[in-house]
C-alpha cells in the first residue's frame, strides 16, 4: 500500500485553510455587500394652459346732473369728486341721467345727484350697494343708502334774526344797533328780523345804566350804497350818543365799512372782514359753502355710511374768539338750527320785509 508523504498533505491543509478564510472575509465584508435602489417610473408631466381671466368692471364715482346746471357750482362740484375718485382708485364720469338697470348692473360706488327730475328712493332702493347723495330734493326722506343736503333759503329776515339774538348775546347792556338799507324789502327784512332777533334774546331788554334811549335798544340807522359821508358820519353819532358797542351792517358798502369801523363800533357781518377790523369783528352770518358741506360727507359716503342728513344754509363763519367765547358760540348754533328747522319764527314776512 502506498502512502501519502506527510509533508505534502501539510502544505494542502495549510492552502485549504487559507483558502477558507479568504472565503469567509469576503462573504462577510460590508463594502462588497451589492444593494438594490428601487426602479422609480418617471411618468410624463402636464403643463397647464393659461386661461384668460375676466376684464373686472370699473368701479365708478358719478355727478348725475342736468345738462345746464349753474356752471360755477358744477366745476366746483365735479374737481371736488373728480379728486375723490382719483385718491380711491374710482372711475369719474358726469352723466345727465341714471336709470334703475344701469343703477343695479353696474358697480357705483357713489352717485351724487342734482338733477331733481330722478326718483332717488326708487333708485336706491334698486341698488342698494350704491350710495346715493341728493342735492336740493325737498321733502326727500334719507335711508340707508341714501343721503341728503337740504338746501336752505337766502332769507334776510333769517340773517338778521341770527345778528340780533348774536349780538344780544355778547353785548352788555343790549346797547346794540343795526344798519341797512330799508328802501328795500331786504334791508327792510334784515332790520325787523335783527329786532326780533334782539328780543327773542333778552325780553325788554333794558339797560341797568345810563344812557336809556326811548324805547329801547335795539337802535337803527338806514344807508344806501349811494349814502353820503355826511349821512354816515351822522349815523355814526347817532349811535355814540346813545353808547351802542355792538353793530350789524347788512350788506355793508366799503363805505359804511369803513365808517364804522374807524368809530371803534365792535361789528356783526354777512362778508370776511378786512384785515384792518378783524380785531373788533365779531362773526360774519354767510350762506355755508355747499362743497364744503359735500367734502366732509364723502368719506363716510365712499365707505358705505349713508342715511346722513345736512342743511346748506346759515352759518357763523370768521369767529373771533376774544369777542364770542366757546360757550356763547354753541348757545348761539343751537338757536340757529332751531331757526332753520321751523321750531323758531322769525316774526317777518320775507316778501314784504314787514313785521307779521
Amino acid at each position: 500500500m502506498h502512502l501519502a508523504n506527510p509533508a505534502r498533505i501539510k502544505r494542502r491543509s495549510i492552502l485549504f485553510t487559507l483558502l477558507l478564510c479568504g472565503t469567509l472575509v469576503a462573504c462577510g465584508s460590508p463594502s462588497n455587500k451589492v444593494t438594490s435602489s428601487p426602479v422609480v417610473e418617471l411618468l410624463p408631466t402636464s403643463t397647464a394652459l393659461p386661461t384668460a381671466s375676466p376684464t373686472p368692471q370699473p368701479a365708478y364715482l358719478l355727478l348725475v346732473a342736468p345738462s345746464a346746471p349753474d356752471p360755477a357750482f358744477l366745476a366746483g362740484l365735479q374737481g371736488l369728486l373728480e379728486n375723490a375718485a382719483q385718491v380711491n382708485g374710482l372711475t369719474f364720469e358726469i352723466r345727465p341721467e341714471l336709470t334703475q338697470s344701469d343703477a343695479a348692473s353696474q358697480t357705483i360706488r357713489l352717485a351724487v345727484v342734482v338733477s331733481p327730475g330722478l326718483n332717488l328712493a326708487d333708485l336706491a332702493s334698486a341698488a342698494p350697494q350704491t350710495q346715493f347723495l341728493a342735492i336740493g330734493y325737498p321733502g326727500l326722506q334719507p335711508q340707508a343708502n341714501l343721503s341728503v343736503i337740504e338746501l336752505q333759503p337766502s332769507r334776510a329776515d333769517w340773517e338778521g334774526f341770527v345778528a340780533g339774538f348774536l349780538a344780544a348775546t355778547v353785548t352788555d347792556d343790549w346797547r346794540v344797533g343795526v344798519v341797512s338799507d330799508t328802501s328795500t324789502v331786504e334791508g327792510k327784512a334784515a332790520q325787523n328780523g335783527f329786532a326780533n332777533g334782539v328780543k327773542y334774546m333778552c325780553g325788554l331788554c333794558q339797560p341797568l345804566y345810563p344812557p336809556f334811549p326811548i324805547p329801547t335798544y335795539p337802535l337803527y340807522w338806514s344807508l344806501s350804497p349811494t349814502s353820503s359821508q355826511a349821512d354816515m358820519d351822522t349815523g355814526v353819532a347817532y349811535f355814540q350818543e346813545w353808547a351802542v358797542k355792538t353793530v350789524f351792517l347788512y350788506k355793508p358798502s366799503e363805505g359804511w365799512l369803513s365808517t364804522f369801523g374807524k368809530a371803534g363800533f365792535r361789528l356783526i357781518g354777512d362778508q370776511t372782514p378786512p384785515e384792518e377790523l378783524k380785531g373788533q369783528w365779531i362773526a360774519s352770518i354767510q350762506n355755508s359753502d355747499l362743497l364744503v358741506e359735500l367734502k366732509s360727507m364723502l368719506p363716510a359716503l365712499l365707505n358705505g355710511k349713508g342715511g346722513q342728513t345736512s342743511r346748506s344754509g346759515l352759518t357763523l363763519i370768521n369767529i373771533n374768539a376774544d369777542l364770542f367765547s366757546p360757550g356763547k358760540q354753541e348757545f348761539v348754533k343751537d338757536m340757529l338750527t332751531d331757526l332753520l328747522s321751523g321750531k323758531i319764527d322769525s316774526g317777518v314776512d320775507p316778501n314784504s320785509g314787514e313785521l307779521k
